[in-house]
């Protein structure tokens, strides 16, 4: 069957423009959170967020138990962790552990009138990395992933994954890097970061995502 191609022009702009982002500190860590309305139920999102193909047609593949107190890799990163909590349609807590880094991801759905409001947070390490790259490092990577979710939900038909690899290749992808990081920046001088060093961290994670660094 010839799937139908999608652009994602449109959808890259909302994923941009209804993102909430913040920035706050929790002890020793740092908590990176998106938050979006989604016109899909919590039921069909939670399917693309939790199952092995759900998964794989617009993140990674995994493999493993899918299940609170299971153990998760995806393939293709080599992410792995524990599931430490699951609310089926409402709730996941997991470990996210890549390369010798371990942080937490939370993803909490509530129905939002006819919709869903998704609400992600990444809870990472005040390490060198938060030093160089700031907020912005996790951040553009999970606003491409909302992205790439809001065309899976608009067209059960759409090859996610190639629609995605032209985009990041295009001047539309670079633009919505560039964009992504204004807009982490300003979620990072909100928490209080210095201004300099707020500004410097989000162009050096938008040099990196884009090849400039």
């Amino acid at each position: 069957m010839e799937t139908k191609p999608v652009s994602p022009a449109g959808a890259s702009t909302d994923s941009l423009e209804n993102v909430t982002r913040s920035v706050a500190r929790d002890g020793t860590s740092h908590v990176v959170t998106l938050e979006r309305d989604f016109a899909n139920p919590p039921e069909n999102i939670w399917g693309l967020c939790t199952t092995p193909e759900g998964l794989a047609r617009w993140f990674e593949p995994a493999e493993g138990e899918l299940r609170q107190g299971g153990r998760y890799r995806l393939t293709d990163s080599g992410t792995s962790g524990t599931i430490e909590r699951c609310e089926a349609n409402a709730l996941m807590h997991l470990t996210w552990e890549y390369d010798g880094d371990v942080s937490r991801v939370s993803l909490a759905l509530e129905r939002a009138g006819q919709g869903t409001r998704l609400t992600l947070r990444h809870v990472v390490a005040d390490n060198e990395h938060w030093a160089q790259y700031g907020p912005a490092a996790t951040g553009i990577g999970w606003d491409g992933a909302l992205l790439a979710l809001a065309i899976a939900l608009a067209d059960e038909d759409a090859d996610v994954h190639a629609t995605m690899s032209a985009f990041n290749d295009s001047d539309g992808g670079r633009r919505f890097v560039a964009s992504a990081a204004d807009r982490w920046c300003i979620a990072h001088l909100s928490a209080g970061a210095d201004p300099d060093d707020a500004h410097e961290s989000a162009t050096r994670t938008a040099a990196f995502y884009t090849g400039d660094e």
